[in-house]
């Protein structure tokens, strides 16, 4: 009688020890090996091996989701300019250009008030002009 009892045991602690053993050599590959689950690989032999295969798996699905794009800062670009790329060269001969203000094309209309002093738009209520702040009426 004592012998039906340790036959089951036996086998059972012997594929406990083979599941312990794949599961070392599983998670040394990985390069991360959790003693525990080894433990619990021989101990609980086949239902080790699936609880472990389970959690696993549930990792994974975790590691697969999206990223929500609000917790993270998006990244900032600089970009070059065409002349970034070329090596810098002083030209001897040129002179130093001086920015010129570009003259205003103002299209005339009849009937619309221009301001006496640079001609840009005005209403019949302004009393400075807003382009040039000139006084237009007392």
């Amino acid at each position: 009688m004592a012998l039906d009892i340790w036959i089951p045991m036996v086998v059972w602690f012997a594929i406990g020890a083979m599941i312990a053993i794949y599961l070392y050599r599983y998670m040394n590959r990985e390069g991360k090996v959790e003693i525990a689950w080894v433990v619990v690989g021989f101990l609980l032999s086949v239902i080790g091996l699936m609880a472990f295969i389970g959690i696993r798996s549930m990792k994974e699905k975790e590691r697969d989701k999206a990223v929500d794009p609000k917790s993270y800062d998006p990244p900032t670009y600089k970009l070059k300019g065409p002349e970034d790329d070329l090596p810098k060269v002083e030209r001897p001969n040129e002179e130093p250009k001086t920015e010129q203000k570009p003259k205003k094309d103002i299209k005339q209309i009849e009937g619309i008030p221009r301001c006496p002093e640079c001609g840009a738009a005005i209403s019949h209520v302004d009393k400075k002009c807003p382009d040039c702040g000139a006084k237009l009426k007392d």
